[in-house]
C-alpha cells in the first residue's frame, strides 16, 4: 500500500544510527548515554508492537469469544478492533467484580487468558526477561 521504506525499516534505521552513531560519541555524558538507550529500547517495543500486534488482537479476541461464550464479528478496521477490545476488557473487568469467574471451570480459563496477555505483553515490551522466566 505504501512505498518503501515500511515504517518497521524506518524505525530499524533510526535504530540503527542511534546505536551505531550516536551511542559512541555521547559515552562521555552519562545522562544522554542513558536517555538514548532508552529511546532505542523505544524503537524497539515500537518495532515488535507493529509486527506483532495483528497476531496478538486476534488471540486476545479468541480468548474473549471462549471466556464469553460468544463470537461476535472481528472488524476489519484496525481501529474498530482496538475499540471493541477495550469495551470488551472493560466487560471482563465487569464480570470478574460480579462473580461471573468464581466457579474453578470459570477460573482457570480466566487465568489461561489473562496468563497468554501477560506472554504477549512481555513478547512486545522485553523479549529477553520473557525467554528468561520461561
Amino acid at each position: 500500500m505504501y512505498d518503501k521504506p515500511t515504517l518497521t525499516e524506518l524505525i530499524d534505521a533510526a535504530r540503527g544510527h542511534l546505536e551505531t552513531h550516536v551511542i559512541p560519541a555521547i559515552k562521555g555524558d552519562a545522562r544522554l548515554y542513558f536517555q538514548t538507550l532508552v529511546a532505542i529500547n523505544v524503537l524497539k517495543i515500537a518495532e515488535r508492537e507493529i509486527t506483532l500486534r495483528p497476531q496478538h488482537t486476534r488471540a486476545v479476541w479468541s480468548r474473549l469469544n471462549m471466556l464469553f461464550d460468544d463470537y461476535p464479528f472481528y472488524p476489519e478496521d484496525p481501529q474498530a478492533v482496538e475499540l471493541r477490545l477495550q469495551e470488551r476488557d472493560r466487560r471482563l473487568c465487569e464480570a470478574i467484580n460480579a462473580g461471573a469467574y468464581d466457579t474453578p471451570e470459570k477460573e482457570r480459563a480466566l487465568f489461561e487468558h489473562l496468563k497468554a496477555a501477560a506472554r504477549e505483553g512481555m513478547e512486545v515490551a522485553n523479549p529477553v526477561l520473557l525467554a528468561i522466566i520461561e
